[in-house]
């Protein structure tokens, strides 16, 4: 029979120090203390940073699903504030909650990036892909090496949204340097920020004539779809044009880059005898993409502000408490997925396929959390997956023996605390023997 001195013990052991989540430990490898949040406080009172925390898969649903409990903005559209007067990307979506702003300006977006739309730019993906590998190094003995992060993913996604918007190319360069500035500016550090306004205002001159002359002389790109979008005989306003610009670039650039760096990592260090399947049949990179995203997805939490009372797990959350909900958590529930912490592109207990925002799908499988779901599912995810899998297939296919540089590496980590930007390998050096014939 336990004693009260092993009942203080266990409590004590089960307890989890706020702090924790400050801590680099927690940036470099979180799963630890995910786990424990998840088997002791499913619903846990971070009082040292005033919020709450939710981890477990089908708790992390409940409140996607819930629109009426839970606002992604954090004040009401009808207020006072001035939106996007202090992000870095300006007036943008993401700041807005539920009411009819939000809708309206996702609904005159998200067409733009799905369905036959999307299947338009797929020319430009794979151009794109194709001219940065051409650049990718070979000695002359014939052997080439190169460093991922610099020299492709972070170049590959900036490269394709500034063609797909119509932007002169001999300005690429410009928009990689403003992207890297506005991801940093979402971090804590007032230097960061103050680097990422200054980029943001750089860029914004330098959109605002171009926004004027698709005005008068609109084409087929992205930029003059969205600024001839219409809803209910509305449309953006220059502001909010230019915020989203700078949304693209950047959340969606940063999504695509870091996706790209963690699928070659886990080929290349965590199952390399996977990717000797993935080369046999590079189709299976869209399995590669899909285990990424649950095992450890780019995009580890979102944040949400209950509107009311919100019972769960024998705690009730107050009506306008900051609610952060773990994807990377409930990713890897062991309630819902078999063997969570193995990196496995053969799961039979995962959605494979494309993903949706009901998070329902006919093959009876539960999905990854990566893109979120409900109201405010990426609007990117289609283009995401397509850009991620076409970049990794066809570097795949263009090089001959693609092998680690080196034996040991870091692993994946989220950034520091005081710049922005999501989980990834902040380096990741690969090897080949040469490039295939036609490449």
């Amino acid at each position: 029979m336990a004693t009260a001195e092993d009942k203080m013990r266990e409590f004590l052991r089960r307890q989890i120090d706020p702090r924790e989540f400050d801590a680099p430990a927690f940036q470099k490898d979180p799963f630890p203390l995910y786990k424990r949040l998840r088997d002791d406080h499913p619903v846990y009172h971070d009082r040292f940073h005033n919020r709450w925390v939710v981890s477990r898969y089908w708790d992390v649903d409940s409140v996607f699903q819930s629109s009426e409990a839970y606002t992604r903005g954090i004040y009401e559209e009808d207020g006072p504030y001035e939106f996007g007067s202090k992000h870095v990307f300006g007036p943008n979506i993401l700041e807005y909650g539920v009411g009819d702003r939000h809708r309206w300006l996702r609904n005159i977006i998200a067409g733009q990036f799905v369905g036959q739309k999307l299947n338009d730019f797929l020319p430009v993906i794979d151009m794109i892909a194709r001219e940065l590998i051409a650049r990718l190094g070979t000695g002359s003995d014939g052997k080439g090496g190169f460093e991922l992060v610099t020299e492709f993913s972070t170049q590959f996604p900036i490269r394709v949204i500034s063609n797909m918007l119509g932007l002169p190319r001999e300005d690429e360069d410009r928009f990689v340097d403003w992207y890297q500035a506005l991801i940093a500016g979402l971090g804590f550090g007032g230097e960061h920020l103050a680097r990422g306004i200054a980029a943001r205002n750089e860029m914004w001159e330098y959109l605002e004539p171009l926004i004027e002359k698709r005005r008068k002389e609109p084409g087929e790109d992205l930029l003059s779809r969205i600024i001839a979008a219409e809803l209910d005989g509305k449309r953006m306003s220059m502001e909010e044009i230019k915020g989203f610009v700078a949304l693209l670039l950047a959340a969606g650039g940063d999504t695509t880059d870091k996706a790209i760096a963690n699928m070659w990592y886990h080929m290349l260090y965590t199952r390399p005898d996977q990717f000797a399947a993935v080369q046999k049949d590079p189709e299976l990179w869209s399995n590669v993409f899909t285990e990424m995203m649950r095992y450890d997805p780019v995009v580890h939490m979102q944040q949400r502000r209950a509107t009311q009372e919100i019972a769960m797990h024998d705690e009730v959350i107050p009506k306008g408490a900051i609610v952060l909900i773990y994807l990377g958590a409930g990713n890897r529930d062991e309630r819902v997925f078999k063997d969570p912490d193995t990196f496995d592109i053969f799961r039979d207990d995962l959605h494979m396929g494309r993903e949706n925002r009901s998070g329902r799908y006919k093959d009876g499988k539960p999905g990854h959390l990566g893109f979120g779901m409900g109201q405010h599912f990426c609007m990117g995810y289609a283009m995401a997956r397509q850009e991620a899998v076409i970049a990794c297939t066809h570097l795949s296919n263009a090089l001959v023996n693609p092998r680690p540089k080196v034996e040991d590496h870091p692993g994946i980590s989220s950034p520091s605390i005081d710049s922005g930007g999501f989980r990834s390998p902040q380096e990741l050096w690969i090897e080949f023997d040469r490039k295939a014939e036609g490449w």
